[in-house]
């Protein structure tokens, strides 16, 4: 029958047989009247329409290697016998489909993709010259089963057809896909280095990813000398703006709450939404430290309940949230924890943890010179969820202890900044207010502040419910009762900075004006005692400070 309708030319005496047939339709009651001229009418246009267009698809499907020659029926068949015959070969199918596919694509495109004559379009090129528009396909959460295996079978179909074709000037369609995904792929890493690596001793084939903002056709058709194509293009998502979260909070995009939200969830716009109802009903007041920890009602632990939202657990058989929480101080820590390092953890799983939560796409690398090696950072959101769930839990390896044993690894011991880091999470403020005392003067200051940045968002265990202020004098009485003779201006004012610094840098702590003014008055005062040239890094990270983003 295929066939027959494929040799079908519509001619005059056609047009007499279809009248005869539909007469006879109503006359013998078959068909109603207003159906039967309906059909006498379109019955032509439809045939002339399809005739060509049915060919073209039956040669696309011959055109493919298991058709071995046959005939475009023939090829039918044979499709049909690999899908649910004895036989059965779904990759064959798979590849033979998606072949018809972008063949589709490709015949149908010039003619379906051409704008309207003298149509205006947005296209920044649409005054310069004509163009073609692309088709898009929109794809969400390809890591779920079937996503990254659909688009790896597009690729070999392109692929192949340009094998096929090697004469084809038009061998790529004009497809374009569009996809997110919540977890890294290894067929990406060939010519892209995964986000939490660092750039750092990567080979020169390799390319960083893009932010979202930053993107281009020419940054990925165009790569630079050395480095690999790719029919793949990762862009990294922005986080959500603080313009978007004030609207959420409806609140004003200055206001402590906005800000307090816009730090703690570091934009992700699940974790605004989970906010937003505690925060619209609160006032969160300058220098509170325990309004996104306590829950009103007294139920369950917030931070819990937020890291079992985030599903962390469900591509690890055998792990559980508090295996997680556990491990908080290594997936914390503002370095990629070496293998090494790994299996000496005296904790299960901390290893599978470790590489889930990159896999997943929660750490990104930090190319921050003269800090540490490897520096790396998790989403703020589940950092902060982990550590605080951490510090209160009641059973189980603590907060000190585990903070301990990140210190005593001998590679954290062996970095001064990581062991600077480590005990300032213990709260041994005096022995780092030593180290930075000491290294002020001997290194290039804007080393220094990279440091000192990465070592006030060290996480620390205070009680919840006294406020900046409070704890603030406290932390400077520590550090004088540990040294209360002899005690340098720089001193002084490092143990003012690291003190207030450390504080403020709490994702969950509400940030204040008067927190601001201290960090930018003690480094006001060290570069007056400075003998480095470079005491414009002072400054600058006074005038960061005044205006709220230091650390």
């Amino acid at each position: 029958m295929i066939t027959s309708f494929h040799g079908i030319i519509w001619t005059p005496a056609l047009d007499k047989a279809l009248d005869t047939l539909t007469e006879t339709a109503k006359a013998t009651g078959l068909v109603e009247p207003p159906y039967a001229e309906l059909f006498r009418q379109t019955f032509p246009h439809l045939v002339r329409n399809i005739r060509p267009r049915l060919g073209k698809a039956l040669r696309s499907l011959a055109d493919f290697p298991n058709a071995e020659g046959r005939s475009p029926f023939d090829a039918l068949l044979e499709l049909n016998r690999l899908a649910h015959g004895s036989a059965r070969d779904a990759k064959a199918v798979t590849e033979w489909l998606m072949a018809a596919f972008l063949g589709d694509v490709r015949e149908n495109h010039p003619r379906m993709a051409r704008p309207e004559e003298k149509s205006p379009c947005d296209c920044d090129i649409s005054q310069q010259r004509k163009h073609w528009h692309n088709w898009v396909v929109a794809l969400d959460d390809v890591d779920h089963p079937g996503g990254t295996e659909f688009l790896a079978d597009l690729i070999a179909a392109r692929e192949r057809h340009a094998v096929q074709h090697p004469n084809d000037r038009e061998a790529h369609d004009a497809l374009l896909v569009v996809a997110t995904s919540g977890r890294w792929h290894d067929d990406w890493g060939t010519a892209w280095l995964a986000p939490w690596k660092p750039a750092s001793g990567a080979p020169a084939a390799v390319r960083p990813m893009a932010d979202c903002e930053e993107a281009s056709y020419e940054d990925w058709a165009h790569p630079a000398h050395g480095a690999l194509d790719s029919p793949y293009y990762p862009v990294r998502i922005s986080p959500q703006p603080i313009g978007r979260i004030a609207r959420v909070l409806d609140s004003g995009a200055l206001t402590p709450k906005v800000a307090l939200a816009h730090r703690a969830t570091g934009g992700l716009p699940a974790a605004v939404e989970q906010l937003a109802k505690r925060l619209r009903a609160s006032d969160a007041r300058e220098g509170d430290r325990d309004l996104l920890i306590t829950d009103p009602l007294g139920e369950q632990d917030p931070c819990y309940r937020r890291l079992t939202e985030l599903d962390l657990t469900e591509h690890l058989d055998g792990v559980h949230i508090d295996d997680f929480v556990t491990a908080a101080p290594f997936a914390t820590a503002p370095w990629l924890i070496p293998d090494a390092a790994q299996s000496r953890i005296d904790q299960p799983h901390v290893g599978r943890i470790l590489t889930e939560l990159r896999t997943a796409l929660w750490v990104t690398a930090k190319n921050s010179k003269g800090t540490t090696d490897d520096q790396a950072a998790l989403h703020p959101w589940i950092a902060a969820n982990l550590v605080s769930a951490l510090a209160r839990r009641g059973a189980g390896p603590t907060y000190t202890e585990q903070f301990m044993a990140l210190r005593d690894d001998p590679d954290t011991a062996q970095d001064p900044v990581r062991l600077a880091y480590c005990n300032l999470a213990l709260g041994d403020i005096g022995e780092v207010v030593t180290f930075f005392e000491r290294e002020f003067n001997r290194i290039p200051h804007a080393e220094w502040v990279a440091k000192l940045e990465l070592v006030l968002n060290a996480p620390d265990d205070l009680p919840p419910e006294r406020d900046h202020g409070e704890l603030y004098e406290e932390l400077v009485n520590l550090d004088i009762a540990r040294r209360p003779a002899d005690r340098s201006e720089i001193r002084n004012n490092v143990a003012r900075l690291i003190a207030a610094g450390w504080l403020t840098a709490n994702p969950f702590a509400v940030r204040g004006q008067e927190q601001h003014r201290v960090i930018a008055n003690a480094f006001a005062a060290l570069a007056t005692t400075s003998h480095q040239p470079d005491v414009g890094a002072l400054v600058s990270a006074k005038e960061a400070a005044r205006r709220g983003e230091f650390p």
